[in-house]
């Protein structure tokens, strides 16, 4: 089943595979309401990025494998995202709460992100959490090197 919405998700990461910046690019086929793409960005772990209309969810699930849910990396990463809504940010880090939110989870040391739009806010959802993940992983690089090259294999340089 397709809507305008998922429309609009599907054309906005399509519009960064066709600019190169995701490899691999596949739409899997709906479960339990929520849509599915793969591609590899950022590393060559795949990532998952689902969309659920019905609630208006946006989320990179298991985006961060090896994250004990009681560790100092995951504490920062929360208070790091929670940050994103802050008013002193530029506009074009910040997440406008009036059009979105957006929150972490850890489940069995997996880190998920999730964005949900308000107000059918969908282009700005799928801008937001893909500059939302990247500002993570230069985060990441700048404070958690070593994390970076024992889950993602990422150069030490």
């Amino acid at each position: 089943m397709t809507n305008r919405f998922l429309d609009v998700v599907r054309d906005g990461l399509q519009a960064y595979a066709d600019r190169g910046v995701f490899r691999g690019f596949s739409e899997a086929r709906a479960t339990r309401g929520e849509h599915s793409f793969t591609f590899e960005w950022l590393s060559r772990r795949p990532l998952r990025f689902t969309v659920d209309t019905e609630n208006g969810v946006l989320k990179f699930k298991n985006l961060l494998p090896g994250v004990p849910s009681n560790s100092a990396l995951y504490s920062e990463l929360k208070r790091f995202i929670n940050a994103r809504h802050d008013g002193e940010l530029p506009e074009h880090r910040r997440i406008d709460r009036r059009r979105a939110e957006v929150t972490c989870s850890n489940r069995g040391g997996s880190v998920s992100i999730a964005l949900r739009v308000k107000k059918k806010q969908y282009a700005y959802g799928v801008n937001k959490i893909v500059n939302l993940t990247h500002e993570i992983f230069v985060h990441l690089k700048d404070h958690y090197a070593d994390y970076l090259w024992e889950s993602f294999d990422a150069p030490q340089e």
